[in-house]
């Protein structure tokens, strides 16, 4: 008697809300893919855009517009595949990535 575990073909989904420990490391991750900051004075909020692709938003408390819910859907995944190395090569690159942007 051989029992089968049937499981459901749902692909993962990110997050309204960046996890705050995760934040650096996806910005930096951004940058790396082109992304140019823009941070919106009048609203906690950073704009990253790109030449022909959706502009993606985060507010100040780590709330993600659709596009950017995307992006860091996309980002878990990767990190889900690669592992810790991703995160730690990413936190050594923020200060210096962090500089040119500001």
């Amino acid at each position: 008697m051989e029992i089968q575990m049937k499981y459901l073909a749902i692909e993962p989904e990110g997050t309204k809300h960046i996890h705050f420990q995760l934040a650096v490391p996806f910005e930096t991750w951004l940058l790396n893919g082109g992304y140019q900051t823009k941070f919106i004075r009048h609203v906690p909020c950073v704009r990253y855009s790109r030449p022909n692709k959706e502009t993606l938003e985060i507010d100040g408390t780590g709330k993600m517009n659709a596009a950017a819910q995307k992006r860091y859907a996309i980002f878990l995944k990767q990190y889900l595949k690669v592992g810790k190395s991703l995160i730690e090569s990413l936190r050594a690159q923020a200060p210096k990535i962090l500089k040119v942007a500001a």
